[in-house]
């Protein structure tokens, strides 16, 4: 038989407890997952691993499980994890250890002790890149990659720096190993991490030792056997970690992707169990241990079963017909012979021994009622056999007495039950009483019945002996025993002729209703009975106090008594309550602002009343909406649902003069700057969009500008467009009859001024008189108070009709000089046979009555002028005559 191992190396798999089958304990994930470990100072959890030391110096880390293992050893295990050591000093940077250890650290020292304090004890395997022997050699190859294995104790502290906590100085035989400095081929230091895989099996040459391989990215470094020395050995629960240190160097050691297998046959349980009985021919009982199989593996067929007696190491030879007399614990070992897997010997079977189950009288009662019987049942459908010979599940008796049952299953017969029965004797139960009352008395009726511990109930609730009724009818009590028996008694009792009072609900007493009647009509009585109405709680009949409808006038308690007529004396009462409402409602009065500015409008609310009276007001309804102009008080009174009328409730509204602006939109020219002017007023205060808070500000800018005024009371927002305008667009200028008109478009909001002499006067017509004839002007176009402009110069052209060219400086010309300049200028004089004797051109503007250099005769002659308009681009045809008088 395989020996039961479950050992701890590195991430050691162990067991926690007999449930678990095969476990595996891990450090993965991104972010890494480290729930059930803790992390000991420094170390930290960064993304997907586990960062034992920072780069610096003098550094130490750590990471454990935090339930401490229970051992149970197995066969075999497998250890799986990568690890980096990087940093700028890392060569001695000393290097990281991962542990089982009894006595796990809770803090850790640095340098050559990879984290490890002395007397540490269990198994410890570090990863060592600083050769702490080489005290001799020069410094710079101290720089190594070994692998350290010690299953025992760690050295403890002597003193001697080099060698305390060190496993590299640890060499006790058979419990050690140190591999050679792999630092040519696998060294620990560099930038990727290095997968290492540990495997351990029991030496099968000494079940107390492990063999024990590592390999570092598949190669094996270390593949002996260990035995535990110190006090590792007996060792049954330790601390599973990981630890790094740096020491006088730095390195950053980090740790990722831990995996601990265990290879266990796994169980779906371990715990099987029946009861059997004994067969009553052999004193034995028998059962088939392979049955059981199935509950602890699937695919049993797969897997080899031992069975053993807990406590002999004898296997069970017959176990498919086990025969048994007492209770039997059986240890089974399952094996699978197609693979490595370790037997798995936790599984138990627990075989009780029992008798037939005794089966379970129950009774209907505990007692025969007199004349009754009672029923008692088994709890066993069948298998019965009562005392009496009968052999079903239940039986009636109707004699007391001892009764037995005993059931079997087919294979076992119970020890037997019993009850004991008693029977009651006839209690006698009797009701004693009047029965027949009146209709405003009552009657008592008196149960009796012998013996002690009775109870009695009556069909109208009553639950004791005594019982007044007030009403006719059938009364039955039902008498329990102090055995549980039942025994019912009825009697009738009878009334007079039945008075039913019926007053209807009164209205109150209101200011609407100051009277009110009462109204029992509806009552049903005796022809000739009387009446008779009372008045309590401050009431007042006025009359009718002996009909059915009185009239009463206060608040209280109304009492009308019938009394049935002749030889019937019964009599009967009712009381009515009537209410009495004549308190005024309380109004009160309130307001959605008590300071308004002039010109809003309030909401003013009544509550309290029904309907309301509004002094100045019209309308009954509980609001009005109000725009007073100046202070003023409001009153208002309400009327209740009981007529009542309030006394006034007022408010009064404050006033607070408006706030007015002259602020309006402008218009300026692009370049200039404008004055917005929020006016003036009491108590005024300003706050511009701009953040300015005087009255005035001064605008360069297009835009919308917005002042906010308060005067402490009321508060107003106003808005200015301020826009860039257009200069007018001079669209034409007509001169005619020493007038001159000028049309222009406004792309403005304000008026236009022209100008005639450039901009010096301005007026608002369009239209200007006494102007020169033949005489440049320089035309102005704005809008009013604005600077931008828009200008054209235009010549007053007028032609001559008469030339005397007799140099006396009067009319010696016609000049076309200030037309010949505009575009697309033509103009020529003609004699009366249509000859053409002048042609005007910019460099020929001027006639002087000459032809060809000489002077030509008086007499009328044609001109022909066209040229464009400079203002409206129109082409101008002008034409007519001209008297030429030379002196000749």
């Amino acid at each position: 038989m395989k020996n039961k191992l479950c050992l701890f190396l590195g991430m050691l798999l162990f067991c926690i407890s007999s449930k678990f089958s095969s476990q595996t304990y891990q450090l993965t994930g991104n972010p890494i997952n480290t729930t059930g470990w803790t992390i000991i100072p420094n170390a930290t959890a960064t993304g997907d691993f586990i960062k034992l030391t920072e780069n610096l110096f003098n550094q130490t880390g750590g990471i454990k499980l935090n339930e401490p293992i229970n051992l149970k050893f197995c066969e075999k295990w497998k250890v799986e994890f990568d690890f980096e050591i990087v940093g700028s000093n890392s060569f001695r940077g000393d290097g990281l250890s991962f542990w089982y250890l009894s006595n796990p650290p809770t803090s850790f020292v640095d340098g050559a002790g990879l984290g490890l304090p002395p007397n540490s004890n269990g198994l410890m395997v570090g990863f060592d890149i600083f050769n702490n022997m080489a005290n001799q050699i020069p410094f710079s190859t101290t720089a190594m990659s070994k692998v350290h294995v010690l299953y025992g104790s760690n050295n403890q502290f002597t003193g001697n720096l080099d060698s305390d906590y060190n496993i590299e100085f640890n060499n006790t035989p058979g419990s050690t190993y140190h591999t050679p400095d792999l630092n040519s081929t696998i060294p620990f230091v560099g930038s990727g991490y290095r997968h290492v895989e540990v495997n351990g099996q029991i030496d099968p040459v000494n079940n107390a030792n492990w063999i024990i391989t590592i390999k570092i990215d598949n190669t094996t470094v270390v593949n002996q056997s260990f035995q535990p020395s110190g006090s590792a050995v007996g060792m049954t629960q330790g601390y599973f970690g990981f630890s790094g240190a740096t020491g006088g160097a730095t390195a950053e050691h980090s740790i990722k992707n831990v995996k601990v297998y265990v290879d266990k046959i796994p169980t779906l349980k371990n715990i099987a169990s029946t009861a059997l009985c004994i067969d009553p021919i052999t004193g034995n009982a028998n059962v088939d241990l392979t049955s059981f199989n199935s509950q602890f593996v699937n695919n049993p067929n797969n897997y080899t079963f031992t069975y053993f007696i807990q406590g002999s190491n004898t296997p069970i030879t017959n176990p498919t017909s086990f025969q048994l007399s007492t209770d039997t614990t059986v240890s089974v070992i399952i094996s699978d012979p197609a693979s490595s897997l370790c037997d798995n010997g936790d599984p138990k079977i627990y075989l009780t021994i029992t008798p037939g189950i005794p089966p379970v009288i129950t009774s209907s009662s505990p007692t025969i009622c007199f004349g009754g019987s009672v029923i008692l049942t088994s709890n066993q459908s069948t298998g019965n056999l009562w005392s009496t010979g009968e052999t079903t599940q239940s039986i009636t008796i109707t004699t007391p007495g001892t009764y037995t049952l005993t059931n079997s299953n087919g294979a076992c017969v119970s020890n037997p039950a019993s009850i004991i029965i008693t029977e009651e004797a006839d209690p006698n139960v009797q009701i004693t009483g009047n029965l027949t009352l009146c209709q405003t008395t009552s009657t008592l009726l008196t149960a009796s019945a012998n013996g002690a511990g009775n109870t009695f109930v009556w069909s109208n609730g009553v639950t004791t002996p005594n019982n007044t009724v007030t009403s006719p009818g059938i009364y039955t009590v039902t008498v329990t025993t102090a055995s549980g028996c039942q025994y019912q008694k009825s009697v009738t009792v009878t009334a007079e002729p039945l008075i039913t009072i019926n007053i209807a609900p009164p209205l109150p007493i209101t200011c609407t209703n100051p009277q009110v009647t009462l109204d029992a009509t509806n009552s049903v009585y005796q022809s000739g009975a009387t009446f008779l109405w009372t008045s309590a709680s401050g009431g007042n009949i006025v009359s009718g106090a002996n009909t059915l409808t009185p009239l009463v006038n206060a608040g209280g308690v109304y009492t009308l008594t019938i009394t049935n007529p002749g030889l019937l004396t019964c009599a009967k009462q009712s009381s009515v309550a009537v209410a009495e409402n004549l308190n005024p409602p309380v109004i009160s009065l309130s307001s959605s602002a008590l300071t308004i500015c002039e010109g809003d409008s309030v909401i003013l609310t009544a509550s309290g009343g029904v309907t309301y009276n509004w002094t100045g007001l019209s309308g009954t309804g509980n609001t009005q909406t109000v725009t007073p102009t100046s202070t003023t008080a409001y009153m208002v009174t309400g009327m209740g649902t009981n007529g009542c009328v309030s006394t006034p409730a007022t408010i009064t509204i404050n006033v607070v003069p408006k706030i007015i602006s002259p602020l309006h939109n402008i218009e300026i020219c692009q370049g200039d700057s404008a004055i917005l002017d929020a006016g003036s007023g009491s108590n005024y205060t300003y706050m511009w969009n701009t953040g300015t808070n005087t009255q005035t500000i001064n605008v360069t800018l297009p835009g919308t500008y917005t002042v906010t005024i308060n005067n402490g009371g009321c508060s107003g927002t106003f808005t200015a467009i301020v826009s860039y305008i257009l200069a007018p667009e001079i669209l034409d200028v007509i001169y005619k009859d020493n007038s001159l008109t000028i049309n222009a478009k406004n792309h403005g909001t304000t008026s236009l001024e022209y100008s005639v002499d450039g901009g010096v006067t301005w007026q608002a017509s369009n239209v200007f008189y006494n102007i020169s004839k033949n005489t440049q002007y320089s035309i102005y176009v704005r809008n009013k108070g604005l600077s931008c402009y828009s200008t054209i110069d235009y010549y007053t052209f007028f032609m001559t009709n008469i030339i005397t060219p007799n140099d006396d400086g009067t009319n010696d010309i016609i000049d076309f000089t200030a037309i010949s300049k505009y575009k697309n200028f033509s103009g020529s004089i003609f004699d009366r046979y249509g000859a053409a004797v002048f042609k005007a051109t910019p460099q020929s503007p001027t006639w002087n009555g000459k032809y060809l250099g000489r002077p030509l005769p008086t007499a009328t002659y044609w001109y022909n002028l066209s040229w464009e308009d400079n203002v409206n681009k129109k082409t101008i045809h002008t034409s007519g005559w001209i008297l030429l008088k030379n002196r000749n």
